[in-house]
């Protein structure tokens, strides 16, 4: 089941990321484009609230399952400056979380 679900996921992202790349060559219409908008933020933040589950410390796992939320919330307001920069901030914490967050190391010499 997982294995299906990631296969599922991973064409989805595929299929969004071509239109992506066609709409700067083919200029699709205002309507397509944000459909693909919509469902480009709500892939980032679906794999967010996955991702969110992976983590051991309680902060982080809120932190990164919150962004995932608004990340996917955020496709129902309308276009506002504060809603755009809270999204850009939404993309941007968990991705430094997981780059700056340091594992700790069990030794194995015990």
């Amino acid at each position: 089941m997982k294995k299906t679900l990631l296969t599922v996921f991973s064409l989805l992202v595929t299929l969004v990321l071509a239109g992506k790349i066609l709409n700067w060559i083919l200029k699709f219409s205002p309507p397509i484009n944000q459909t693909l908008n919509v469902a480009m933020f709500s892939l980032i933040g679906t794999a967010y609230l996955v991702m969110g589950y992976a983590w051991e410390n309680r902060i982080q796992k809120l932190v990164i399952t919150a962004s995932g939320i608004f990340l996917i919330v955020m496709n129902f307001f309308g276009p506002h400056t504060l809603v755009d920069i809270a999204g850009i901030l939404c993309l941007v914490t968990p991705l430094l979380l997981a780059r700056f967050y340091k594992v700790k190391q069990e030794d194995s010499t015990s």
